[in-house]
């Protein structure tokens, strides 16, 4: 059974708890180093420069400048764990690799040492944004097809695609993170990847909730990673639009919510936690972070515009407000829940214009005026859009929000906006409450909730 704040009965069933947490961020590599760095107003965002900032096509970026790769990045492993991802890194990009760091990072936090859950009863669900191979991976065989001044596909089966690597797609499968981490600790129980973009950390963890629940599994490892500044992804990014391109300095640029926002800043980052029975957790004597409720998604694509017309070549425009609404209403009515039973927000936000207004709309729709008392924050401010990681990192700072007892303030976010109807966070006093709403949410139409509460 389960009180929510007004003190009504709520039986969810088997009880999931949070007991290890682990990222990869351009605000640190550990749950202590992220908090302080969020907590000090620091932004981690900086110009970027190539060779020659005036040529790039982007001017601003979040990257994890501490992740470089090296074994010491996936945190404190015994000597048989570094000799297996030593040898497993030919087959991981970068995103992989920080998928598998941050999970690494997160059993150490929860106190499993290796052997000690039950392999059969241990699953992965783990996500990504869409992971391509890279400039460099792919430039022989391309030069090997170049005829009379010009690529000419053609000859690619022949002369282009012997010249690269046997492995090489091995590196870029979005199965591939939940695939190291279930080899690397010996894992077999439901293993899932899941490619929601931002949408993805509330995919996972509310699909690993239901396997515990439903007694498939005692834990799983959820978790989420992703780059935006991957050099085709930045140039897909480019193309669609609200990235941040304003002469300002880089630390006032990602502004969540702020009436003078211009666009996201592209990051980069993976989170990963540890969630179990809570049963299974006590008899082992796990710290416990937190509950998790639930989860729930939802798309929504419509072939009419808001004001009734057709959408451009009948195409399906993504509706993010409808989206995040179906998706809170879905939550809700799954585990009966209402706004008594959260007191504070974890946004989405892409610090845009038109995103960020959607998702305010959409809380105030759902909650009505009970949007008033629930503060909004995000790490968004500090870090910019790292992708699909970007959500788990979110949700990793509010569950140590819900453990410091304040809420993390929205960095840059300075004065209301009447298009964002909410009430964001921008002091370090505000009570974090005894549980939050996570929401994330992807520009194409895919949406995700879930709730996770004091323990």
């Amino acid at each position: 059974d389960k009180m929510n704040s007004l003190g009504t009965k709520k039986d969810f069933g088997r009880r999931v708890v949070v007991t290890g947490m682990g990222l990869v961020s351009a605000a640190g590599l550990t749950l202590e180093d992220i908090w302080t760095t969020i907590q000090s107003g620091k932004s981690c965002v900086h110009r970027y420069q190539p060779k020659d900032a005036t040529c790039s096509p982007l001017r601003y970026a979040a990257p994890v400048d501490d992740f470089t790769g090296d074994i010491a990045n996936f945190g404190t492993l015994d000597d048989s764990f570094k000799k297996v991802i030593r040898k497993g890194y030919k087959l991981m990009s970068r995103e992989i690799q920080m998928g598998v760091a941050s999970a690494q990072r997160a059993l150490h936090d929860a106190g499993v040492a290796a052997g000690q859950l039950n392999p059969e009863r241990t699953g992965v669900s783990f996500a990504s944004d869409y992971i391509i191979t890279t400039p460099d991976e792919v430039a022989a065989g391309m030069k090997s097809c170049i005829h009379d001044g010009k690529f000419d596909f053609s000859h690619w089966a022949q002369e282009g695609l012997p010249k690269m690597t046997p492995v090489w797609q091995l590196k870029f499968l979005p199965n591939m993170p939940a695939s190291h981490i279930c080899i690397f600790n010996q894992f077999r129980g439901p293993c899932n990847a899941i490619t929601g973009r931002e949408a993805s950390i509330g995919m996972a963890l509310g699909e690993a909730v239901e396997i515990i629940r439903a007694g498939k599994s005692d834990a799983m490892l959820v978790g989420a990673t992703g780059s935006r500044l991957h050099p085709f992804k930045l140039i897909h990014a480019l193309f669609q639009g609200d990235v941040a391109d304003v002469d300002w300095p880089p630390e006032t640029v990602s502004r969540p919510f702020d009436p003078a926002r211009c666009g996201m800043v592209l990051g980069e980052g993976a989170g990963a936690l540890l969630l179990e029975d809570e049963e299974h957790a006590l008899k082992r004597g796990a710290r416990i972070y937190a509950e998790v409720i639930g989860g729930a998604y939802r798309t929504c694509n419509s072939h009419v515009l808001k004001d009734g017309t057709p959408s451009q070549g009948n195409l399906p425009v993504p509706d993010i407000e409808e989206s995040l609404v179906s998706t809170m209403k879905a939550l809700f009515k799954r585990f009966d829940l209402g706004p008594a039973d959260f007191d504070s927000i974890s946004s989405g936000s892409f610090s845009s214009q038109t995103l960020d207004a959607a998702e305010a709309r959409a809380i105030r729709r759902v909650l009505g005026e009970a949007a008033d008392k629930k503060p909004v924050t995000t790490i968004k401010g500090h870090i910019g859009n790292p992708g699909a990681g970007g959500g788990a990192i979110d949700l990793i700072l509010s569950v140590l929000a819900l453990q410091k007892g304040v809420l993390s303030p929205i960095l840059n976010n300075t004065a209301d906006d009447a298009n964002c109807p909410i009430r964001p966070v921008r002091t370090n006093d505000v009570p974090a409450g005894n549980g939050f709403l996570k929401l994330a949410f992807e520009r194409f139409g895919q949406s995700s909730a879930v709730l996770v509460r004091k323990v």
